[in-house]
């Protein structure tokens, strides 16, 4: 196997090299495919007197969608902004999430604020 042509002509001498252009080459056909994926921004208003009480568990409920990359209780009073993944989520399930998670409670209103407020880009995770 030492004088095999390989790579760019140049002879492959151990298995563990063709590992290393395999790894390479599959690393480098999957970076497209993770800088496709695009985030949006639903914004649920929250209105009412017991809406700061149910405000966790409302956060606990959406965290656990999956396509749910971040749940922000905090940065717009009296709104929870949450960030998915494009296509995998829509903003009826959020909804329903969050309705679900409002135990006992008469007073707090959830509702898809429809608005401009975007998701800006979000780091990979790894």
């Amino acid at each position: 196997m030492s004088n095999v042509p390989g790579f760019w002509g140049m002879p492959m001498r151990t298995p563990g090299t063709i590992r290393f252009f395999l790894v390479l080459l599959s690393g480098c056909l999957a970076l497209p495919a993770a800088a496709e994926i695009s985030q949006e921004r639903v914004a649920l208003v929250l209105s009412g007197s017991d809406c700061s009480a149910q405000r966790q568990s409302i956060v606990a409920a959406l965290a656990q969608i999956p396509g749910v990359a971040r749940v922000d209780p905090d940065s717009v009073p009296e709104h929870v902004l949450v960030d998915v993944s494009s296509g995998l989520v829509v903003p009826e399930e959020l909804l329903a999430a969050a309705r679900r998670a409002l135990v006992g409670s008469l007073r707090c209103q959830v509702d898809i604020m429809k608005s401009c407020i975007s998701a800006g880009p979000s780091p990979l995770r790894h």
